[in-house]
């Protein structure tokens, strides 16, 4: 253990040595830059943790290819648990920054910005705190924070019951979120995207070919997907919504209701890839009515294709009918 003493720090609360183990495995290359194939023997890991005395209102978190795992729980101080991996041959366990002004927490380990070593970190929180965090590669976890800022750096993205606005970027990872509740801005960069449970009133989603499957909980007031290829498929509750819809040749099937003066409005291009927009599971789909509203229904054939014909309602209103496949 070691005191981080100065302006605005505190000193560490030891909550537990949990393992202390050094490992000799040849031929081990232990997380480091992109394009680093160094091997490394043998190399040591070593697990601390440590509570946090000091109230803290918000944390970042910056990893260099490890993985970052924050979690709210029910105690009122924050635990850290590190996991340190490095080379023996180069000296002892890596620094860590370890700090708290103003309620904010750091937590990093710029000394494996350049060298052969690695430290995951496993946070608790009490609840209420808004996280920032990035690993540069490696996996990211957050559940329950109220709000979060990730950037993965390529790395999967996990998020669960997050109690505010999220921003997300994955450089090519998977971003899977089950349950928010705030604005939702998130570009995976190819990467995969799936999202249920989302309370948004503001959702703005890109994935450069990825496919993106978002379920929204309640009525969003704006959405806007893009998906460079990928296959974007909304399920969205009540409307209807001012739609902007453009498959880019894809196959199409809208079954909301529209208005192009509803005051609600989705965006969504999918680049050539399948787009489809639809109620919930149970809900009432689309009908033709006044002001170019469009009821569509998926084809038989593969991919669901449309083959729109006039519908007999005024302003031009269409009502899309099966397709010959």
């Amino acid at each position: 253990m070691r005191a981080v003493a100065g302006p605005g720090r505190w000193v560490w609360g030891v909550s537990g040595l949990v393992t202390a183990a050094a490992l000799a495995i040849p031929g081990v290359r232990l997380i480091g830059s992109a394009g680093d194939n160094r091997q490394v023997q043998p190399q040591a890991a070593v697990t601390r943790t440590v509570t946090v005395t000091e109230p803290v209102s918000s944390l970042t978190v910056q990893s260099y290819g490890a993985s970052v795992q924050v979690t709210t729980g029910s105690a009122r101080r924050v635990q850290i648990t590190e996991t340190l991996a490095y080379d023996m041959q180069a000296g002892g366990p890596p620094a860590v920054t370890q700090s708290v002004s103003g309620g904010h927490l750091l937590l990093a380990d710029p000394a494996c910005s350049a060298s052969d070593c690695a430290v995951s970190f496993a946070v608790t929180v009490p609840p209420g705190v808004a996280v920032t965090v990035v690993t540069d590669g490696g996996p990211l976890t957050v559940a329950g924070t109220a709000g979060a800022n990730l950037d993965s750096g390529g790395g999967p993205v996990r998020a669960t019951r997050i109690g505010g606005p999220l921003t997300v970027s994955t450089g090519g990872g998977s971003l899977l979120l089950n349950g928010l509740a705030g604005a939702l801005h998130a570009d995976t960069d190819g990467g995969p995207l799936t999202a249920q449970g989302v309370d948004a009133a503001a959702a703005t989603v890109s994935t450069g070919g990825g496919d993106a499957q978002i379920a929204f909980s309640a009525a969003p007031d704006t959405v806007t997907v893009s998906t460079d290829g990928g296959m974007a498929a909304l399920t969205v509750p009540g409307g209807p919504y001012a739609l902007a819809a453009d498959s880019g040749g894809g196959p199409e099937s809208v079954g909301i209701a529209t208005d192009p003066a509803a005051p609600r409005s989705i965006t969504v291009s999918s680049g050539g890839g399948p787009l489809q927009i639809e109620p919930p599971m149970g809900g009432q789909p689309a009908s033709p009515g006044p002001g170019g509203n469009l009821s569509a229904s998926p084809g038989p054939g593969p991919g669901g294709n449309l083959s729109a014909s006039p519908g007999p309602g005024p302003g031009g209103n269409l009502s899309a009918s099966p397709g010959p496949g």
